[in-house]
């Protein structure tokens, strides 16, 4: 549809006197300032909507959307093999992109049966989303106090004379950085953790003590009207133990043994559940977004920690969750200790021993209310270049 500014002319004769012109004029100008402003109105409330051939896209709901784009074909989607039948986008790259918060995001699926929301109601099936880019690499919790770091000025280097380690999610430091500072639009100091850096020669890494970046999220932390689009969930803090041979073993669970340890396994005096805004992505949700198979067998059914081996290689690289860039912190920790969080390694394994003052990436994740649509067309078609819109 083109739209199109008004052009007024007023021709002139000779015949008619100066008042009646005058009048003319005037009413024209009237006219036309009350034709414009009601173009310009137009053009700010469908700012959000797709224009195509003369009619506004309407927004629809965004779960029954996405649930349709399944029905009419959409093999990005699929469903999981799990009691609560998730529907998940899946492969490399899907178009499951939307503009949030003036940030590219991207859905995880529609899922079922989450508790939490005021507005949405138990059992209600609720979009999840994951922000595209990391906040930042940050420890699970602060391995080391101010008073206990030790800079040494001469190899450029911190040290720290008192570690402590905490993986429940509710105390820790991620928890702090999604769902005070970024959610408030805050700023913080650098906080103190143990580092992934290259070599001077630039050709391997090392781990060393150090400061992570300071954090300011004034500008960029979620905005009111984005905020308003979320309501809390039931999270699931159940853990895995690491080669103990025993049912949760991190080095022998597949996807559906993840996601029923997340929810069951409950170890080391932390909490099964929490209830908030924002989270982390699951092991399992990293499992079941490949589109991968070896041999006829789906890579949900492969254990997650052997995803790196070459034989395995469809699994990872048919997962858009991994970002071979950076490591990645879940939600998921070790049952039997205090130390260890399962990561989604470059690699691309869930590996589950690193300790919580490791510094990798924050990637929060976010249940929008059940109410809210989604705006989709040529225009906003799930692609990086053209994300999907939200709305109220």
């Amino acid at each position: 549809m083109s739209l199109k500014r008004f052009d007024y002319r007023i021709k002139d004769n000779r015949k008619k006197n100066t008042i009646i012109a005058s009048i003319a004029i005037i009413t024209l100008v009237i006219v036309g300032i009350k034709l414009y402003n009601s173009y310009a109105k137009f053009e700010v409330q469908t700012s959000s909507y797709d224009l195509v051939s003369g009619n506004v896209i309407e927004p629809v709901n965004a779960a029954s959307y996405i649930t349709s784009l399944k029905t009419n074909g959409d093999t990005s989607l699929e469903y999981d093999d799990t009691e609560d039948n998730n529907l998940r986008y899946v492969g490399s790259n899907p178009d499951n992109y939307v503009l949030f918060n003036g940030e590219l995001w991207r859905i995880i699926g529609v899922m079922n049966n989450v508790d939490g929301g005021s507005v949405s109601g138990d059992d209600a099936t609720r979009v999840k989303l994951i922000r595209d880019e990391s906040l930042g690499d940050f420890p699970y919790y602060e391995e080391c106090l101010d008073e206990n770091m030790i800079y040494d000025a001469q190899n450029d280097k911190w040290g720290c004379t008192n570690f402590r380690y905490n993986n429940n999610w509710p105390n820790s430091t991620a928890d702090e950085i999604i769902n005070d500072l970024y959610w408030n639009r805050k700023t913080h100091a650098p906080y103190n953790a143990y580092m992934y850096f290259k070599t001077d020669d630039q050709t391997t890494y090392q781990w060393k003590d150090y400061k992570t970046e300071a954090i300011d999220f004034s500008l960029t932390g979620l905005k009111n009207v984005y905020q308003n689009m979320m309501e809390p969930a039931t999270y699931y803090l159940g853990g895995y133990t690491w080669n103990d041979g025993g049912t949760y073993d991190g080095l022998t669970m597949n996807t559906k043994q993840y996601y029923t340890a997340e929810r069951t396994n409950q170890g080391n005096n932390n909490e099964l559940t929490w209830t908030g805004n924002l989270g982390l992505m699951y092991p399992s949700d990293y499992g079941y977004a490949s589109s991968g198979s070896v041999s006829g067998n789906s890579c949900r059914n492969i254990a997650l920690s052997n995803w790196s081996s070459s034989a395995n290689a469809q699994c990872k690289n048919n997962d858009w969750l991994l970002n071979g860039s950076f490591f990645q912190w879940t939600m998921t920790s070790g049952a039997d200790n205090s130390i260890w969080v399962a990561d989604i390694h470059t690699s691309g394994v869930v590996f589950g021993t690193f300790g919580t003052n490791d510094a990798l990436a924050v990637r929060p994740v976010a249940y929008l209310k059940s109410t809210v649509k989604i705006i989709a067309g040529p225009n906003s078609d799930g692609s990086a270049s053209h994300p999907y819109k939200l709305t109220m």
